[in-house]
């Protein structure tokens, strides 16, 4: 089932959904994430990961 928009991903985990995800607290820098890549360190140094909008890949 794919995840909608607002779920979470930590820092170096498997990206759970593909999608345009961005740095919890910082919505205007996003980055293309697909399913399985590894989420990336975020720009300031955030925990993790927010799904803005979720693609086809689940």
């Amino acid at each position: 089932m794919a995840l909608k928009a607002g779920a979470t991903a930590e820092i170096s985990e498997k990206c759970p959904q593909g999608g345009i995800w961005y740095p919890v607290g910082s919505p205007d820098i996003t980055r293309s994430i697909g399913i399985g890549n590894t989420m990336p360190p975020t720009p300031n140094g955030e925990s993790h990961w927010v799904l803005k909008t979720p693609t086809g890949d689940k």
